[in-house]
């Protein structure tokens, strides 16, 4: 082969391969890295999906192939989401270093106190996350959402959470379940419910436990069948 085809070849080789290939973009100290767009797996199903809404003859088998491996993927992410909500706090008022502190130095200082939180609750357990959530502000630190292995670590850190009311260290730290908007309305619904009932008869008897309005005298027992349908 002339050495000139051959060069012609090896250059356009290249250049395929270089148009295949994504190089990692830089970023500055600082900068967040935004996905691109392309790289959402949403956004290829609804591309995929427009084309063969718009493409005549496409066979019947395919489209309907198509669409229930979109099913499956989405029902898997949105499985996925759930499965990590159902095992996440966030926690209201642990104190945040300045932002003139190294990000590694404020990372470790909040995995930290979440640490002493979990050891002042007498929960043992290493999250698999500890992030602050929002923009800073410098008038209060950001809320801080913690993600646990187990569902029993959950619901222990969230049954023993009114504990630190008590202790003067930890008077300033409120913790909650990890809700979606939705969820947040909801659970704020049920507590203004509960606080008209409580007003009605002059003393606080009810409270939202788990989703649910119940008696405070009620909470024992509940969480007795919750400790021995876990051990089952």
């Amino acid at each position: 082969m002339p050495s000139v085809t051959r060069s012609k070849l090896s250059k356009t080789k290249n250049m395929r391969m270089d148009s295949s290939s994504q190089m990692p973009v830089e970023t500055q100290p600082g900068e967040s890295f935004a996905v691109p767009q392309s790289q959402d797996i949403s956004t290829h199903l609804n591309t995929i999906s427009s084309f063969l809404n718009h493409i005549p003859n496409v066979p019947r088998e395919v489209i309907d192939s198509f669409r229930a491996l979109q099913t499956a993927i989405t029902a898997s992410c949105g499985n996925c989401e759930q499965y990590l909500r159902q095992r996440s706090i966030v926690i209201h008022g642990v104190p945040e270093l300045p932002k003139t502190s190294l990000p590694s130095i404020r990372q470790a200082d909040v995995e930290n106190k979440v640490s002493e939180i979990l050891d002042t609750l007498g929960v043992e357990a290493r999250p698999w996350a500890v992030f602050r959530m929002g923009r800073r502000d410098d008038n209060k630190p950001r809320l801080t959402k913690v993600i646990l292995p187990s569902r029993s670590q959950y619901f222990t850190v969230l049954g023993r959470a009114r504990l630190l009311r008590d202790m003067a260290e930890f008077k300033h730290i409120y913790v909650r379940a990890s809700l979606t908007e939705a969820e947040r309305r909801r659970d704020f619904d049920l507590r203004m419910q509960a606080r008209e009932r409580n007003q009605a008869l002059g003393r606080k008897e009810f409270v939202v436990y788990r989703g649910e309005i119940v008696k405070i005298s009620d909470i024992p027992a509940r969480r007795q069948s919750q400790v021995m349908l876990q051990e089952n």
